[in-house]
């Protein structure tokens, strides 16, 4: 706590006004809640800060204030401890995450915190089922007189006007549900695909924390970024490309920028937190070029398709600084890939695998355990078709029908889908299988885990490449977390 009340008190002084607190709430399943579009990374289950918040970061200190994050998982803070830590803290307002599967729940404590500091100015950040749902949203805000206001867009929005001005005749907002003395004002979701997106650049240096870290991490402090938004792919178990269905680019000098930025702070990695990094070809080009004649220090990861991990493209991203990709496989069979949409030939993966072993970038592989229609040997196969792609790590995810997405509307459909809510630490399912029992799932994820970072020739070979003591407390924690 002594950390918040340095920063908060520091913040006083240079702006000469309170702060803006940026939270990461309580949560019970562990650090998860980490995007409002993207939950499906819990499989390797790592701390690492909110892009959410980053990137509203800047839109705070533009409306002159100083932000402040705290991260209530991080420091191991229930609702009770959160607000008896920051009753004695001074702030203009705060801005908290929420998540798809407890959002009224995190409304209701948010009432607590409010009355905690005195009343002030509460905002939250709307998960993908809220932006899509426009007669849940209403009933949400109606139910919550506390809650100003509801990100719809944390890439597009006027958050910063409304902040700076605050109450009476403010803007209109934009991308932002906002309560006004008198209505709800819900505007209608908009997103922008004409010229490149420019957004303030954010302020990088309040989510400094050594204790942040990835699965693929080798050095600290770690932080992410994001280039791109959206995703012209329409994989049918997918969040991502719901709310902007073509890719929408930042400006290419801005986001340099933002790296060189990063560099300086003392960061070592950055994490990029694009659906699909590298989708188009002449600007991603652009940017490793401008990227890698700043000759960083930082060195950063990404997220990608087999279809645009060209040989070419990975040697260009290795020269620009990147060490890591993760990359979706989903399934060992054909024919379930192309049904959900990851028309991927097998030669195809395991060319771009081979690829990134001979130019030194991690690969991470993230698999769907347990389609529909698996039988027990399907999963198995799976499970072999992933260690044989000789990935450095590996996401074993079950299979969960998420709210909003084709694949969920096909299981409610077809009548496959159980009415529990969906899982987002991905560990159990909220469908019913043709041939396996919920406790078979349980137990083949477990086995997938074990199998793959509990062999010990793949133990030697992680514990012989650790260069740090950040990298071997990470490869520690990583180990608990999937025992």
């Amino acid at each position: 706590m002594h950390g918040i009340c340095a920063r908060a008190l520091n913040a006083i002084y240079m702006t000469g006004r309170p702060p803006f607190l940026l939270l990461d709430p309580p949560s019970p399943n562990g650090f998860w809640r980490r995007s409002s579009t993207r939950e499906k990374d819990a499989a390797l289950s790592t701390p690492f800060p909110s892009i959410d918040l980053i990137l509203l970061s800047g839109a705070v200190r533009d409306a002159g204030f100083k932000p402040v994050f705290v991260d209530a998982q991080l420091d191991n803070l229930n609702w009770d401890g959160l607000a008896h830590r920051l009753r004695r803290e001074k702030f203009a307002g705060l801005v908290s995450l929420t998540s798809s599967s407890m959002i009224e729940e995190e409304f209701n404590q948010l009432k607590r915190l409010k009355d905690a500091l005195g009343g002030v100015p509460c905002y939250a950040v709307g998960t993908v089922v809220i932006q899509r749902k426009p007669q849940r949203l209403r009933k949400l805000l109606e139910m919550s007189p506390w809650v100003d206001g509801l990100i719809l867009n944390t890439a597009e929005h006027n958050l910063g006007e409304l902040i700076s001005a605050p109450g009476g005749d403010g803007p209109v907002p934009f991308n932002v549900a906002l309560r006004t003395a008198d209505t709800l004002v819900i505007p209608e979701l908009r997103v922008s695909y004409g010229d490149s997106l420019r957004i303030p650049q954010p302020e990088h240096a309040c989510f400094k924390d050594f204790r942040y870290c990835l699965p693929q991490s080798r050095h600290g402090p770690v932080t992410c970024v994001q280039f791109s938004f959206g995703c012209p792919y329409t994989c049918e178990f997918c969040v991502d490309n719901q709310l902007y269905r073509k890719t929408l680019y930042r400006d290419v000098e801005d986001m340099v920028d933002e790296m060189a930025a990063v560099d300086r702070l003392g960061f070592r990695e950055a994490y990029f937190k694009d659906v699909t990094f590298g989708l188009d070809q002449e600007i991603t080009t652009e940017f490793l070029e401008k990227l890698a004649a700043r000759k960083l220090r930082l060195r950063w990861l990404c997220s990608t398709r087999v279809e645009v991990a060209r040989a070419e493209m990975l040697t260009l991203m290795k020269r620009a600084g990147c060490y890591g990709i993760e990359i979706g496989v989903e399934h060992g069979k054909q024919s379930s890939r192309d049904r959900v949409g990851k028309t991927l030939p097998e030669h195809r993966i395991r060319e771009v695998f081979e690829t990134c072993r001979r130019l030194g970038i991690s690969t991470t592989a993230f698999i769907m355990l347990a389609f529909d229609d698996d039988t027990e040997e399907d999963v198995r196969e799976t499970i072999r078709f992933a260690r044989s792609l000789r990935p450095n790590y590996a996401a074993f995810n079950v299979l969960n029908a998420l709210p909003g997405t084709p694949y969920e509307e096909r299981a409610r459909r077809e009548g496959f889908l159980l009415e529990q809510s969906a899982d987002y630490r991905f560990m159990a399912s909220n469908i019913k299988h043709r041939h396996l029992t919920p406790e078979k799932v349980e137990q083949l994820r477990r086995e997938a885990l074990r199998s793959f970072y509990f062999n010990p020739r793949a133990i030697l070979k992680r514990l012989v490449q650790v260069r740090s003591l950040f990298e071997l407390r990470k490869l520690v924690r990583l180990s608990l977390s999937v025992v």
